[in-house]
């Protein structure tokens, strides 16, 4: 971590992760490429879980330009302590803390003090805020040093859980009413966050939206299967941070169970306990399909690309749990398209947006309806089983997009300029 404070011989990008920095593939994209663009870029991030450190570490090996203010919060050091003694407070006195903005960042999270401790000593021209919670103090800092303050929505964050408007976070929804259109400029992840906050909220900026697309890596020679057992079946993949229940995996079991084959494998990849493995496991109805069922650890962002490369159908299974979850474009559909995967996705409103638009990639699927999901991996693994060309076409439809169109090399132009613009 580098405690100096920056000088500003070029013009200047802070970005602020919402935690992880490896865990943040939006930020690692957009940093990247003003790095490469001239700028200087500095990146505020915390780490929370000591398994995650070694990433990170190859990821700044990789990028040496980056000036990094990573605070391990996972150490327990004194700022952990003070942050997490003042989260506790607050939530007892939450009536006294609002009447402070510190007291509504303590109320919110325990991470706002070591962010502060590292924010102080940076003086930029932009301030590029990834991290919700922390949007008082950025434009706080921003202001003070007669900065820029950019905003980026990832997600509906009021909306993470909440099925209506009336059920939104309503401290989020505080930090969002009163900030947002404070900004100068504002990116968001799914087209469809254009319209829905333009609605919810009065006088923001022009939101423009940046999708999570990644550098096209060109046609990839697989030399070792490390994720697949039998390169004769039909190979399903999800991936996530966690693999955990309520995310569409049960729906796939249970089509798999419908179908009853053994040339089926199905791959999942993110953070697993024994208890959610063995739940996953019961539901496979026989020995053929439990025994192609495959739980993957997780690995660097470099190392995901290449994993993914071995499967044949990416599974994007959100079930609009949320208004966030229906509106969301995933980052794993955009990995699936830059790996050249064929595509299996639920009809949420963010995704068939993205498969209408796209229909040679593969199937919109109605996540509750079994039978029809089962109709299409069986089609599939026909496909796969009788060497006929609709797995393979769709995998080369995957492809060409990520040339043509969903690359970062296109998209991220987009973020250069809206830089530029307001410099």
């Amino acid at each position: 971590m580098n405690n100096k404070e920056l000088d500003n011989t070029k013009k200047h990008i802070c970005f602020i992760s919402a935690g992880h920095l490896s865990s943040n593939p939006r930020l690692i994209k957009e940093a990247t490429l003003a790095s490469k663009k001239g700028y200087k870029v500095s990146i505020v991030a915390i780490q929370t879980l000591e398994k995650l450190v070694p990433f990170e570490n190859q990821l700044l090996k990789e990028n040496p330009s980056w000036q990094t203010y990573i605070y391990p919060f996972y150490k327990k050091k004194l700022l952990y302590f003070f942050g997490t003694l003042f989260h506790h407070l607050a939530k007892q006195i939450p009536n006294l803390a609002r009447y402070f903005e510190y007291g509504k960042m303590s109320i919110n999270t325990p991470f706002w003090l070591p962010f502060y401790s590292l924010l102080k000593n940076i003086k930029a021209d932009i301030y590029s805020n990834h991290n919700i919670y922390l949007t008082p103090l950025v434009y706080q800092i921003a202001k003070k040093n007669k900065a820029k303050f950019g905003m980026d929505i990832e997600d509906a964050y009021s909306f993470i859980t909440a099925k209506t408007i009336e059920d939104g976070q309503k401290n989020i929804m505080e930090i969002e009413n009163k900030y947002f259109p404070k900004a100068d400029y504002i990116t968001a992840a799914s087209p469809l966050y254009v319209d829905f906050y333009n609605k919810l909220y009065q006088s923001l900026p022009s939101i423009l939206p940046i999708l999570n697309v990644f550098d096209d890596i060109g046609e990839q020679e697989i030399k070792e299967y490390k994720d697949r057992k039998n390169t004769k079946n039909l190979s399903l993949y999800w991936f996530s941070q966690t693999t955990g229940k309520g995310r569409g995996i049960e729906q796939i079991i249970e089509a798999l169970n419908v179908i009853d084959r053994n040339d089926i494998e199905l791959h999942l990849r993110g953070e697993v306990n024994q208890e959610t493995k063995e739940y996953f496991l019961t539901l496979a109805k026989t020995q053929n399909i439990k025994e192609n069922i495959f739980f993957h650890e997780l690995v660097s962002n470099q190392e995901l690309a290449k994993r993914t490369t071995e499967h044949d159908i990416g599974l994007a299974l959100e079930i609009g749990f949320s208004i966030n979850n229906e509106l969301a474009v995933s980052n794993k559909i955009f990995q699936y398209i830059n790996t050249g995967l064929a595509i299996l996705a639920s009809s949420t409103k963010g995704q068939s947006w993205l498969i209408k638009k796209s229909s040679k990639v593969g199937f919109l699927i109605d996540i509750q309806n079994i039978k029809q999901i089962a109709q299409k991996i069986e089609f599939l693994a026909d496909s796969k089983k009788n060497n006929t060309q609709e797995l393979e076409n769709m995998k080369m439809a995957s492809k060409n997009l990520s040339k043509t169109k969903y690359n970062w090399t296109i998209e991220g132009q987009k973020f250069i300029k809206i830089i530029e613009l307001i410099l």
